[in-house]
């Protein structure tokens, strides 16, 4: 017997992000709300095209590597987890699921 299939992430562009400087993100805006970044609960990398540096170890701009947070945003009054997404070579931000 099957469990239940897994949903994929919904991918929603995340625009306005706020970062402290570096990279981190501190707000962003979502469906027109404007969300505060209360807790950074994970942050990762994901390198895309891992496949092509396997023979030659070269790394490439376009293997489309992307840096992500599990963050709790909220606007006032909710607190909401979010997945935001980065990617690194274009710097444009999603959100990846809610």
């Amino acid at each position: 017997m099957k469990g239940p299939a897994m949903s994929a992430p919904q991918l929603n562009p995340a625009s306005d992000v706020t970062i402290d400087g570096a990279t981190t993100p501190i707000e962003f805006t979502f469906k027109g709300r404007r969300f505060r970044i209360h807790a950074v609960l994970s942050r990762w990398c994901e390198a895309g095209g891992w496949w092509n540096r396997i023979s030659d170890g070269k790394y490439r701009p376009d293997d489309q590597a992307r840096a992500l947070w599990r963050v709790e945003a909220a606007p006032i009054g909710a607190l909401t987890t979010f997945e935001l997404e980065r990617d690194e070579l274009s710097g444009q931000w999603i959100i990846r699921s809610v």
